[in-house]
Parts: C-alpha cells; structure tokens; sequence
C-alpha cells in the first residue's frame, strides 16, 4: 500500500449468498457476480494514482493487491459511512467509493472523481448512486440518507446544496441489483461472462474443466423471451 498517493479507490463487494438474483438460475448468477467484480476490479488497478480499498461483505474473491478493511455495522448505513470513515483513517485524503454491480463502470467516471476537490456522484438508474468521490470532512453528508429508497440521490443533492457545497454529477449508470435489472441487461451481462472466462480462466479451471463450466452456466429459460447466449470455444 502506498500512502504517499493520499488517495484511495474503495470498493464495495457483496459476497456470494447474499440474495441477490439475476433471474438466470444459481450458476449462472454466480458467474455473472464475479464477472462484474472483476471487470471492476480490472478498471480500478488501472488507475495508477490511487491504492485499492475493498470492504467485503461474505465471501468473495481474494483481489490481489488490495488493501482489506473489515466491514463494521448493523445496517446499511453503518458499514457505508464506517468503511469510509476507516479508509481516511489510513491516511488518505480523498476516498472514491463504488460498488462492484456496475458493469457499465468507466474509468473516466473514476479519473473525474479523483481530481476534483469537491463532492463527486454518479447517479444510478433506481434512484441511488453508484460512486461517491469525496473528503474526509464530507463523510457527515452521508450519514443517516434514506438508503434504498428511490429518493436517497435527490436527498443527498439536496442536502449538499443546502451547505453550499460544491457537488459534480458523472452520467447516470444502471446498477445490478435485482432480475429485473438483470433481464434488462442481459446482453451485456452475458458479454462480461464470456470475456472474463477468457482473461480469468486459471480461476474456474482449477474445479471444472473449461467447457463443463460453460454448459453448466447457460441460462435457465426463466424468461421465455430472453434466447440463452451462445459462447464460442475458439
């Protein structure tokens, strides 16, 4: 970990079993998880301005390189503003917090993030926000927000706007949260799949052979309008 850099990219990861859904059947669910992690975790080790913070709420992948800080709170609100709160605790200025369910996460989202000094927030589709640029002193803003609810982003404008403290928006992003997200993305999700067997392969090929894991993940026809993806051996 280099502190010197001041700066820290925090991400969040939920751990397998946590409930979420994609609507495409348990295998290929659980592909679909690491897929994005991953993705994610690719984007943000290119931004070579900043160290990596990873708060992991179950189990998940071993990320390399990261620094692991312990999930602490009862609610939502508490690990959020806790995990924030115990990366400035390491000595860096400016934390940029996102989830790993962005598959349409860029990294221009995350350089703007970096270099601005005021708040930055990129807005998500169901009314919440997929990245949080922030200072230490701006940690208070997101305490107490009514988190899950489809007015937590327009709460928190309002709420910087009230203290007059400068806040940039990055284009609005869908998150994965549900299968009704899942079904709506399901082109580009079967996409990430497909490019993260191939640039992670030694990670599914030490318990099943390559092509069993592709057979055992095509999707269930839980949705008869959505065709399952063909993948391509070569």
């Amino acid at each position: 970990m280099n502190i010197a850099k001041r700066q820290a990219l925090l991400l969040f990861i939920q751990g397998e079993g946590k409930g979420k859904s994609f609507g495409f059947g348990r295998r290929m669910d659980q592909s679909i998880h690491q897929a994005m992690i991953y993705r994610t975790y690719d984007l943000l080790q290119r931004i070579h301005q900043a160290d990596i913070v990873v708060v992991q709420d179950g189990e998940a992948p071993l990320l390399t390189g990261a620094t692991y800080v312990p999930q602490r709170g009862s609610n939502l609100n508490e690990c959020f503003c806790t995990a924030l709160q115990d990366t400035f605790a390491l000595g860096y200025e400016r934390v940029v917090a996102v989830g790993g369910d962005i598959p349409t996460l860029d990294s221009s989202d995350i350089q703007q993030a970096l270099h601005s000094d005021g708040v930055v927030l990129g807005p998500s589709c169901d009314g919440g926000f997929y990245l949080a640029g922030l200072g230490k002193e701006d940690v208070r803003f997101f305490n107490n927000l009514p988190w899950r609810q489809s007015h937590l982003f327009s709460h928190l404008i309002e709420r910087l706007a009230d203290s007059r403290r400068c806040c940039e928006q990055l284009p609005r992003r869908r998150d994965i949260d549900h299968a009704t997200d899942g079904r709506k993305n399901a082109s580009l999700l079967m996409k990430l799949v497909h490019v993260w067997l191939n640039v992670y392969p030694s990670i599914h090929s030490q318990s099943t052979a390559r092509g069993q894991f592709l057979t055992d993940r095509i999707p269930e026809p839980r949705y008869s309008a959505l065709p399952p993806p063909v993948f391509s051996l070569a």
